[in-house]
This record gives C-alpha cells, sequence and structure tokens, in this order.
C-alpha cells in the first residue's frame, strides 16, 4: 500500500466507521473454538445478539446495551488527532503565509488596487489552505484528503514536499490505515491450533477476523470446517 491508497482508506473508510458506531459489538479475535467447538460458539454468538436485543427493547427494565462503540469511538478519536496534527505540522512547513501587503483604498476608477486586493482577499480565503481554526475541516478525512493533496503535488500556495515531510505523512498515513483496517475487520487473520487434524495429524489453522465465517483448515490435508459445513475433503 502507498502513502496515497492508505490516506484514500481513511477517506473512503471513515463513512463506514461512522455507521459501525451503532452497531453491535464485533467478535473477538481469535474467536474461542476448536474443531469440536465451532458449532456451539457460533450458535452462542447468535444466542447473545438475541440477548442484546432484548436488553435494547424498551419493554426491558435495568441497564441496556451501550448506544455506541467505545472501541470504534477511541480508534476515530485517535486518528482524528493523528492526522490533523500531521497537517498542522505538514502545514507549518510548507504553507505559505497569506499576502498581507498593504494596498491603498481604491478609488473610483483605480483598477490596479482594486485588482490588487482582491488578490490579496482571494489568497487569504483559498480553499485549498489548511485551516488551523475550523472545526468543520479539521477532522481525519480532511486532513487525509489535504494530505494527500501534498502527496500529490497538487497546485496551491505551498512549498514542495522534503523527503522529511513524505516519511512523516507515509508513517500517520500507515497507521491510520492499520487502525481503520482492524476497526472494521478488513484483514483476514490466521492462526495455528494447538490440536492436530483428526484425519492427518497435520497442522490446523483458524482463518476469520475479517467478518466472515471463521473456518478451521488442515495445511496437511486440505479439510477445512465451518459452523456451517461438516469436514470437507
Amino acid at each position: 500500500m502507498t502513502t496515497a491508497d492508505n490516506l484514500q482508506t481513511v477517506i473512503n473508510h471513515w463513512p463506514d466507521l461512522q455507521a459501525s458506531l451503532a452497531t453491535s459489538q464485533a467478535d473477538t479475535w481469535p474467536p474461542v473454538m476448536g474443531i469440536a467447538r465451532l458449532h456451539d460458539h457460533l450458535k452462542a454468538t447468535e444466542d447473545a445478539k438475541e440477548l442484546r436485543a432484548l436488553e435494547r427493547s424498551p419493554t426491558q427494565i435495568g441497564a441496556s446495551a451501550a448506544p455506541l462503540r467505545i472501541a470504534i469511538l477511541d480508534t476515530m478519536t485517535a486518528i482524528d488527532q493523528r492526522l490533523v496534527d500531521s497537517a498542522d505540522i505538514i502545514a507549518s512547513h510548507v504553507q505559505r503565509d497569506p499576502a498581507n501587503g498593504s494596498v491603498r483604498v481604491a478609488g473610483p476608477g483605480d483598477d490596479v488596487a482594486l485588482a490588487l486586493r482582491t488578490l490579496i482577499l482571494k489568497d487569504e480565503a483559498d480553499a485549498r489552505r489548511w485551516s488551523y481554526t475550523d472545526p468543520r475541516r479539521r477532522t481525519a478525512p480532511f486532513a487525509a484528503a489535504w494530505l494527500l493533496a501534498r502527496i500529490e503535488n497538487a497546485p496551491g500556495p505551498f512549498a514542495k514536499l522534503t523527503g522529511v515531510h513524505q516519511d512523516a505523512i507515509a508513517t500517520a498515513a500507515r497507521w491510520a490505515a492499520d487502525q481503520i483496517a482492524q476497526a472494521l475487520e478488513m484483514a483476514r487473520k490466521t492462526q495455528v491450533l494447538e490440536r492436530p487434524c483428526p484425519h492427518c495429524r497435520g497442522q490446523l489453522r483458524i482463518e476469520g477476523g475479517d467478518g466472515q465465517v471463521p473456518a478451521v483448515k488442515c495445511k496437511g490435508c486440505g479439510r477445512t470446517w465451518t459452523g456451517h459445513t461438516s469436514d470437507v475433503a
């Protein structure tokens, strides 16, 4: 993944993080299962979902499930801070200050003064500038888009990035993309199980963690077990 890819991941998947705030909690990884317990684990997951639905029911008395997924909220807050801080630092190095030369008040027919004053106002209000104050623009997706424009050397009131600047952006972008992948379970994980395959005594691996149904696979004979199928030769 390039720096541009990682920044684009933030832009593309930020709405997914926002949407996932109100969804039910994801399963932990690795799932507590082996071949013999895989089906029971999945059944318990469905039972837990039913219990959470009851907890959210307004007819139930007592404590209810948290309306937000705290882990997702913490992830979004951390990414916001990291990317906005990165944009602040990069902007302080490469963003040209607005033109602030004094121009006499334009009088009737003073086209030169009027043109200069117009240019100064446009430069100050240039939307391509990074804002140190506007809370609507000091967000992770906006910072990612602004940093992406700097990486791509887009035009504007900016100097070119140095190698140090590019490395700093790359580090922040890679970290942010990794955080999003973990939060949204975008990456499939693999872990070796302690017990061997009951057919060939080969090594068993459990795969999952990406939102798909977990599966146990034998590296030796290739058999696969899931919560919905029996072993496959």
